[in-house]
């Protein structure tokens, strides 16, 4: 069976919010966006992270989406954290631009 892997892009206007559960445990929420087929702009969703260290940083990364069968419907869910970075596309320098002919 093949890999599907979403976009996911964490920008700088992405926020968090961290608190103690109700058990005491420390936890994090992280906001990021998803890339998914048939959606016409990215959505704005949420992952958790048990500490802020966890978070990622600004960028786009190539997240595995895992599907499941949860009380007989298919579920998909997705971890940021399991991504792989996606390099950013280099700006054309002017030098690299081609030269003008008279």
């Amino acid at each position: 069976m093949s890999q599907f892997n979403v976009r996911v892009t964490i920008t700088p206007s992405c926020g968090h919010r961290s608190g103690k559960s109700g058990a005491g445990n420390p936890y994090t929420m992280a906001e990021a966006y998803v890339e998914l087929p048939g959606v016409d702009f990215p959505q704005k969703f949420q992952y958790y992270c048990s500490a802020e260290h966890e978070m990622l940083p600004v960028g786009a990364y190539d997240v595995p989406l895992v599907g499941e069968i949860k009380d007989g419907r298919p579920t998909f869910n997705l971890d940021p954290r399991k991504g792989v970075r996606v390099a950013a596309a280099a700006p054309v320098a002017a030098s690299a631009a081609p030269a003008k002919v008279s």
